[in-house]
């Protein structure tokens, strides 16, 4: 029988690649987003993450219409930039709430459905980000580094289920993630953060320009939801960001620090 799968973030970046290419390798795909898409063969389901009650409601219909639920790929997310001291609030609450509780209320809501296929699969989309903390860029971090402790919960917790989960952390994606997240006007902070603000914005844009196309995401997203056995996490990107997960954890802190400090200084 057809596999169901749904796909959230459909409308942009990897999900809005993600989505048509399942659909055309003859899976039927829901693309989930906050606002309706247009995608060849993907049924759209407009849906906030952030809002609980009506991202049952949407998982429902799929049932309703399907009568199952095989997968869940969770692309869903955003990003934001300030320093801790003087980044609104507001503005850091909301990145917590889509990529941190945004994903919690999926998996509440898709986690019963998913544990009835006979080989379910929960792939949540992190970041590099989620292994380290970046200047700033801290509400950003804490929130994938956040999904990334509670994938490997959830992992424990589906022991003996024929559900696997999986976190696949990518590095920089060639999107329009930074024209469209909140970044902190550099002339509203204090003199002391000014600068180097400015040359660690300037540097995560470049990074995002040259960074991986979408589709490459994508296409790396599929082959591990098809693996037989997930690994509790994929990284994707250049070799020195995978090798920077790594140094990240082996390396003494105040090494790391350095070498990390002198990357955005």
């Amino acid at each position: 029988m057809t596999e169901v799968v749904l796909v959230t973030g459909a409308s942009s970046g990897v999900g809005e690649a993600l989505a048509p290419l399942l659909a055309a390798r003859g899976y039927r795909v829901y693309g989930m987003s906050r606002r309706a898409v247009d995608l060849k063969g993907v049924i759209s389901l407009p849906a906030d993450v952030t809002d609980a009650r009506s991202l049952v409601q949407s998982v429902d219909r799929i049932i309703a219409e399907t009568g199952r639920l095989d997968a869940v790929l969770h692309c869903a997310g955003i990003g934001g930039a300030g320093p801790v001291e003087q980044m609104p609030t507001e503005r850091a609450r909301q990145i917590m709430e889509t990529n941190f509780w945004g994903s919690w209320n999926l998996c509440q809501a898709t986690i019963p459905h998913l544990r009835k296929s006979p080989r379910g699969r929960l792939v949540l989309v992190g970041s590099i980000a989620g292994f380290m903390g970046i200047p700033f860029r801290s509400a950003y971090c804490a929130s994938k580094a956040a999904l990334k402790t509670m994938t490997d919960s959830l992992r424990m917790e589906l022991k003996g289920t024929n559900l696997q989960a999986t976190m696949v952390a990518p590095g920089d994606i060639a999107t329009n993630s930074i024209a469209t997240q909140y970044r902190q006007p550099a002339e509203d902070l204090d003199p002391v953060y000014q600068a180097r603000y400015r040359k660690a914005d300037d540097g995560m844009a470049a990074n995002v320009n040259h960074g991986m196309d979408a589709g490459y995401v994508a296409e790396e997203i599929y082959k591990i939801m098809n693996k037989d056995t997930l690994d509790p996490y994929y990284v994707v990107g250049e070799f020195l960001q995978r090798a920077s997960t790594v140094a990240s954890r082996w390396l003494p802190g105040r090494v790391w620090e350095r070498v990390l400090g002198r990357y955005y200084s």
